[in-house]
């Protein structure tokens, strides 16, 4: 028998392990989601300062965009009308350069036109020397310069001979029609119509001494614009250095020599255009099943036009590739290149090639449909002459076997 302490230290047990039972800790996954609660509460739970904010965009009825995390960083934003809370340097950007550049410098127009296939540039010197002026032929069979004065400016003019352009420096689009093109107008090879002419014109600033460049260093605040010793484009100006006499004509040629391959360009483009809207109306007449009335002389003619304008930009200039002279100056290959860049002479050839290619399927397709015009017609031709001869055989047999026979009949009944 158990004592009476036993039998009270056996309840005593029973009743911590039942209590313990009823009562038990919370389990490991019932904590997490207590403490998820709370943290969620914490970051939720809105700050004093953002529920006065609340309030006043409730009382505006103004919606605004989401604060960001943080307002430093504006590669966040490139998609944004703006960047909160970010303020730009002051002259570091291309805008913000151009504008300083337009305040401090003077700014002169560049006007390059397109007036022929090419120059004669022998016959170009002699012509300018007979005017009075004194050429300098800068790259040999490619650019002739010289000075041209005016109302007392002096200005630079280029006459590049294998794209057949002139580019003045200095002299805006109707002084340069007025004055300029007359000058060598007889040196022009296969020259275009007055209407035919193509115009690039962009405006420049030059950087004639050392006072200049440190007076924009002044007003920028920064003593160290290393992008202002070359001669490059800026925004939609050009910036010319001219503090080095040896290199200012050479950074204009080549300037000079991506303009004119724009409207060199555009000259093929117009050419192009012209072709499109001829034969046009002959695709929408095809597409309408009406006769057609064009011979295959025009026909040929049309391709023979295609051709002739994708050998001028593949084959008979050098449209799509950079001129020998760049190749070894990396300062004027990266002139040149940048403004063909600006001018979006890549894409602009690609699509002419395209619409060349397409034109020229079209055409091919009219062809055939004149060859096939052709073929139905001597057909026709060999059926004829064949029915004739048919004709033919017949009367001859018909004077063999009936003419020849009716007079025996009649010598026999004479005989009887």
């Amino acid at each position: 028998m158990l004592s009476l302490d036993g039998c009270f230290g056996m309840q005593r047990a029973s009743g911590l392990l039942l209590n313990r039972i009823l009562v038990r800790r919370p389990t490991k996954s019932i904590r997490c989601f207590h403490a998820a609660g709370l943290l969620h509460q914490a970051l939720t739970k809105p700050k004093p300062e953002e529920k006065r904010e609340k309030l006043q965009r409730d009382e505006l009825n103004v919606k605004t965009m989401k604060p960001p995390r943080s307002s430093q960083n504006p590669s966040k934003y490139l998609r944004r009308s703006f960047v909160p809370n970010f303020k730009p340097p002051r002259y570091n950007t291309q805008g913000n350069l151009e504008q300083l550049l337009l305040k401090c410098l003077e700014v002169k127009p560049c006007t390059t036109v397109t007036t022929a296939e090419s120059y004669d540039l022998t016959r170009c010197i002699s012509q300018l020397h007979s005017n009075g002026f004194q050429p300098i032929s800068l790259i040999p069979d490619e650019i002739v310069t010289f000075k041209h004065h005016c109302d007392g400016s002096t200005g630079d003019v280029m006459i590049l001979g294998q794209s057949g352009s002139i580019t003045c420096w200095g002299f805006d689009e109707a002084f340069v029609n007025q004055n300029i093109l007359k000058l060598v107008d007889r040196a022009r090879i296969n020259p275009l119509k007055e209407e035919e002419f193509e115009t690039e014109d962009m405006d420049y600033v030059e950087l004639e001494d050392q006072a200049q460049l440190d007076t924009i260093q002044l007003e920028s605040g920064n003593s160290s614009l290393n992008y202002l010793e070359d001669s490059r484009l800026v925004g939609d100006l050009i910036l010319i250095n001219s503090i080095d006499s040896d290199a200012d004509l050479l950074h204009k040629a080549a300037f000079s020599s991506g303009f004119s391959r724009s409207t060199k360009l555009a000259v093929l483009e117009n050419a192009m255009e012209r072709h499109i809207v001829q034969t046009r109306t002959i695709t929408e007449k095809v597409s309408k099943g009406v006769r057609l009335n064009l011979k295959r002389g025009d026909a040929l003619k049309s391709i023979g036009e295609l051709f002739l304008i994708r050998g001028k930009l593949n084959l008979y200039s050098e449209l799509i590739e950079t001129p020998d002279l760049y190749w070894s100056e990396p300062q004027l290959e990266k002139i040149f290149k940048g403004t063909s860049k600006y001018l979006d002479i890549g894409p602009r050839i690609n699509i002419l090639n395209s619409k060349l290619d397409y034109s020229t399927e079209e055409s091919r397709a009219l062809m055939g449909v004149l060859s096939e015009k052709n073929s139905t017609v001597l057909e026709l031709i060999i059926i004829y002459l064949i029915a004739i001869e048919i004709c033919f055989e017949l009367y001859h047999f018909y004077e063999r076997y009936w003419l020849d026979a009716k007079p025996t009949r009649d010598d026999g009944v004479k005989f009887m």
